[in-house]
């Protein structure tokens, strides 16, 4: 790597022999993050210098983590409790529709979907109704 070359060079060859995105590799000297549009000529740097490469996770799939939650859906009987993991933002009717599948005809006819007294509709969210990880969809058949 030449010395007017931008960290972001090193950055991008460290990022595809770790199998990250560049994004997540943080270079630090002396815990101060070095500015990777910066050359090493313009930051300073000789051949004593010690970098630190850290290696963040990716906050899409931590922000994706934090997004989903999971539902259970629980019908009259004890053994019709079924659990289910979606995004907060990802309408509930996928869910309940595979719930009812497993309903005979007439039950899916007369299936409502309810949250802490109130209608379930298919296109709510998880959000929507303010649910969090585990919370129950009852379900009236």
């Amino acid at each position: 790597m030449r010395l007017t070359a931008p960290l972001s060079k090193a950055v991008e060859q460290l990022a595809s022999k770790l199998n990250v995105r560049p994004s997540q590799i943080l270079l630090l000297k002396k815990d101060i993050d070095l500015p990777v549009h910066s050359s090493v000529s313009e930051l300073g740097l000789g051949i004593a210098d010690i970098i630190d490469c850290v290696v963040t996770e990716n906050k899409q799939e931590e922000s994706d983590k934090r997004n989903v939650i999971t539902v259970r859906l629980q019908g009259k009987e004890k053994a019709s409790v079924q659990e289910y993991c979606l995004l907060k933002n990802a309408p509930l009717g996928s869910i309940l529709s595979q719930y009812v599948s497993g309903l005979s005809a007439s039950a899916r006819r007369e299936a409502k979907f309810y949250f802490d007294g109130s209608r379930v509709s298919y296109n709510q969210t998880p959000a929507d109704l303010d649910m969090e990880d585990g919370d129950v969809i009852e379900v009236w058949a």
